[in-house]
């Protein structure tokens, strides 16, 4: 069987926070892959799709357990998926069929090529300093009139949770900040929900969808 990161770092800096999470996930792979396979996100996939061409080509980015790349596929769309961790990147391809590439976001490098990009649960473990760079890296593999969706814990701070992994809370307030750095992207729908949660003040999710300016002369 194959193991992925047998020591643990020490989460002295934020260089070692994101590694502790990786190692968490990589760890804990098999659990989370069961734990979140059967979460009903249908309402979710329902919200972001009407913005998305039918048929058309979605990368999940930062892909867990597979869940959503499955989903996408049964809608009828063409699906590309990448993970930071190995474990949950071998588990994804085995239930999809679609390979699911290692790699992070500040790693992530494409030409517009996609009609939607959903990165559900997974920029919040970017750290703030970094955030705005995987954001732009995203919107430039996304073509004019693509749809981005984002969901983060909803809060105003960087915290280590109690099992050791990273995350970064955004508002609503932080959020549009964030997206003003972004001129060809507009927030079409920026909404609150509840959702699985084990800390305290944790459990609502902060979730958006922004769209991205057509070029002139488009229709």
């Amino acid at each position: 069987m194959q193991k992925f990161d047998i020591h643990p770092p020490h989460p002295s800096s934020r260089i070692g926070e994101v590694k502790a999470t990786k190692y968490y996930y990589n760890r804990n792979a098999q659990a989370y892959f069961d734990s979140t396979l059967r979460v009903d996100m249908s309402a979710l996939y329902n919200r972001f799709l009407k913005y998305v061409e039918p048929g058309g080509r979605i990368l999940d980015a930062g892909s867990g357990s597979g869940r959503d790349t499955l989903a996408f596929l049964q809608h009828g769309y063409k699906v590309d998926a990448f993970d930071a961790s190995p474990a949950l990147c071998k588990l994804s391809t085995q239930l999809t069929g679609v390979e699911a590439q290692v790699l992070r976001f500040q790693e992530f490098d494409c030409a517009p090529r996609y009609d939607g990009i959903w990165a559900c649960a997974s920029l919040l473990h970017v750290p703030e300093g970094e955030l705005e760079n995987a954001i732009s890296r995203l919107i430039g593999a996304l073509k004019p009139g693509g749809a981005l969706y984002v969901s983060f814990k909803h809060g105003a701070e960087e915290r280590i949770s109690r099992d050791g992994r990273f995350f970064l809370d955004l508002n609503k307030e932080s959020l549009q900040q964030l997206f003003r750095h972004f001129p060809s992207m507009s927030l079409e729908e920026v909404w609150l929900s509840s959702g699985e949660g084990t800390h305290q003040g944790r459990d609502e999710w902060l979730n958006a969808i922004a769209l991205k300016a057509h070029k002139k002369g488009d229709q």
